[in-house]
């Protein structure tokens, strides 16, 4: 007979892993449900109304993307014609001939076989395939740096492809603008650069519009952006300061395995379940923090801005300096210093669509490489604070509150595998395993079916059953980037990489909408 006496829940662990893990999950399913029924909603016919047109600055840095110009002209173009005194600046920069002549050194003894997309995700396939037939013709067993420079240096840069597609452009249409960046700094300093050489007169009523290469956004995310800048301008006397385009994230199904684009198919839908539960809920609740009357000390929340689809009024771009520059990534420390000087980040409710990483190693990559802005909060910190922007409790709140983010983060494949565990584990107390259960239901059963439900799609058992297999896949490999920019970090003694990091590679254009990747 078993006579041994269980310790009660209060003193166990597991129990109170499962029931933390299960309450921060149901309160981000409550976090996702909110915003689904905020953003995206339809406009009913006739109740548009006419709006005064926005004036766009649209900010485009590039680097090693010869393949998206043509594309992303084609698509900016003729958007920003029907905005009057909008304009595109491609911003390219030196960096990227002294980064072909690393890539150069790097091949040096590459054999044929390590001539990969997965070894060099930098190239591109046409370039691997140049290389490959340059060490066949020199009847050697591997690359030399010499060989490797000459085979690079006959494909056309960056700058190159964009002076040769603006030359087709009527030279009457001053819409498009090339400026070649030629500092070591990286996107930030790209885009500060490519602000600098704009003339605007009404600072207070121009737009500066940060996007990738590769984004694509349509018609009515500007129509419904302009819409929401009337509507806060009838409510504030002003058009908002900074305005957050926030994005869903899909895959192209561009993986030849079954298993990697599931596996990257889920990832894509976490990272969406992110932006619905803390990104947008995070900028609401600090925009309407920043607008209430304040006249004790502290800090308004903390605004978490991303480098694409970020709209700054011109005025505000140049108060608090541009992007940043110090730190290894940009977009996160920006919202830094917004918060600083209790500038309300004001999130779209309407989201666009964006493309995810299509292969395992750039999944991977991307995180890691994200995962970097949590790591320059204490930067951020020390800076502004010694060039007098915001008070020592302002930093320790922000550092807090960063810190948090960030360990929630880290925690999210452990926590997650822990809960899997205790559900399958055969000697799981059932109050354990009901709070386990909880949790897992509440990450990925219950969101899938909110998103499918605001998406007008109804799943039947089996889809749902797969969709949130490829959701708790994609949890289970979320901590896994930053885990690795620690240890990174920890090895190496820096952050800082020869070569800039690259969220996704895709060998072909991005053409389509931003409607219609989901």
């Amino acid at each position: 007979m078993n006579t041994q006496v269980r310790k009660p829940l209060r003193r166990s662990a597991t129990w109170w892993i499962a029931a933390a893990v299960a309450a921060r999950n149901v309160n981000g399913l409550r976090q996702v449900r909110r915003t689904l029924a905020w953003a995206d909603q339809p406009v009913r016919a006739g109740n548009r109304r006419a709006v005064e047109p926005m004036v766009l600055h649209v900010v485009v840095p590039v680097l090693r993307e010869q393949q998206q110009i043509t594309a992303a002209l084609a698509w900016f173009v003729p958007l920003l014609r029907d905005l009057p005194g909008s304009t595109l600046t491609l911003v390219t920069t030196v960096r990227e001939e002294a980064e072909r002549r690393h890539l150069a050194a790097r091949l040096a003894g590459a054999t044929a076989a390590d001539l990969t997309v997965e070894r060099f995700p930098q190239l591109t396939g046409d370039e691997l395939a140049a290389l490959g037939k340059a060490l066949t013709s020199t009847g050697e067993g591997t690359l030399t740096d010499a060989v490797a420079a000459e085979v690079l240096s006959g494909f056309p840069t960056t700058a190159d492809v964009v002076t040769a597609e603006l030359a087709r452009l009527p030279q009457s249409d001053p819409l498009v603008r090339h400026v070649h960046y030629r500092g070591d700094g990286r996107k930030a300093a790209q885009v500060n650069t490519g602000v600098e050489q704009l003339a605007i007169a009404d600072a207070d009523q121009e737009y500066i519009a940060v996007y990738d290469v590769d984004s694509r956004p349509s018609r009515e995310l500007l129509e419904r952006t302009a819409e929401f800048l009337a509507r806060r301008r009838a409510a504030d006397g002003e058009l908002p300061c900074v305005v957050q385009q926030s994005a869903r994230f899909a895959t192209q199904r561009a993986a030849g395995a079954w298993w990697e684009r599931s596996l990257c198919r889920g990832a894509a839908r976490a990272q969406t379940l992110w932006t619905l539960r803390r990104e947008i809920p995070n900028l609401r609740q600090h925009a309407d923090a920043a607008r209430r009357p304040h006249t004790g000390p502290g800090l308004l929340g903390l605004a978490q801005t991303v480098g694409h689809g970020l709209l700054v009024r011109m005025d505000v771009f140049r108060k608090v300096g541009g992007l940043p520059t110090f730190t290894v990534l940009d977009d996160v420390a920006f919202g830094y210093r917004l918060t600083l000087d209790g500038i309300p980040v004001d999130s779209l409710p309407f989201t666009t669509t964006v493309p995810a990483a299509e292969h395992l190693s750039e999944l991977l990559a991307q995180s890691e490489r994200w995962f970097q802005s949590y790591l320059d909060y204490p930067t951020c910190a020390a800076r502004w604070h010694a060039e007098g922007h915001g008070s020592r409790r302002d930093h320790a709140a922000a550092l807090t509150i960063g810190a948090y983010r960030g360990m929630a983060w880290l925690l999210v494949s452990p926590a997650t595998a822990a809960c899997l565990a205790l559900v399958l584990g055969p000697r799981t107390r059932l109050p354990v395993r009901a709070a386990a259960a909880t949790a897992l239901w509440a990450a990925t059963v219950a969101p899938v079916r909110a998103l499918a439900t605001a998406e007008g799609r109804h799943l039947t058992g089996p889809e749902t059953a797969v969709r949130s297999a490829e959701t708790l896949a994609g949890l289970l490999l979320k901590s896994i980037g930053p885990l690795t920019a620690l240890g990174r970090w920890a090895v190496t003694g820096t952050r800082h990489t020869t070569l800039a990091p690259k969220s996704n590679r895709r060998t072909a254009p991005s053409t389509a909408t931003d409607r219609e990747f989901a």
